[in-house]
Order: C-alpha cells, then structure tokens, then sequence
C-alpha cells in the first residue's frame, strides 16, 4: 500500500529518450508511482545537456521497479543506474 505522502528515489537514469518510453510504459502498466526528473529539459531546442533523465519510484515500489528493470538494463543505452 502506498503511503499519504509518499517518498522517491531514483531507480534509473539516462540520457535515452527511448529508455524513458519503454521504462514509463512498463510502469504504467505495473501501476508504479513515479515521475521523470530532467524529462522536458532535455529537449529544449534539441539540444542535448549535461543532465540525465532520471527515473524516480516511490520508495516502496523501488525493490518491485529493480526485479521489473532488471532484464532491460543496458538495452538501449549502456549508460543507467545500479
């Protein structure tokens, strides 16, 4: 169960667009709680900047999001979280 006020911690990052699609589609359909911090400002004028896009999970989703990404690390992009 979820909490009132929940905590987040960052379970991937990337600088993929397409990691991002994939990832947020798999969350999505395991009903994860999460947002992408640094999403939008990697698209500004298509540029690419300094930041990755990272993924945040509510804390107590983080060890369910780990076993769901735990086949996906490193399929599009080498560069992402332990």
């Amino acid at each position: 169960m979820l909490s009132d006020n929940p905590q987040f911690k960052e379970v991937y990052k990337t600088y993929n667009h397409s990691d991002i699609a994939f990832i947020k589609s798999l969350l999505e359909a395991n009903d994860v709680l999460y947002y992408v911090n640094n999403e939008n400002i990697n698209m500004v004028g298509g540029l690419t900047f300094a930041e990755p896009m990272r993924v945040m999970v509510e804390e107590e989703q983080f060890e369910l999001v780990k076993e769901l990404l735990a086949e996906f690390q490193g399929r599009f992009t080498k560069f992402n979280a332990e």
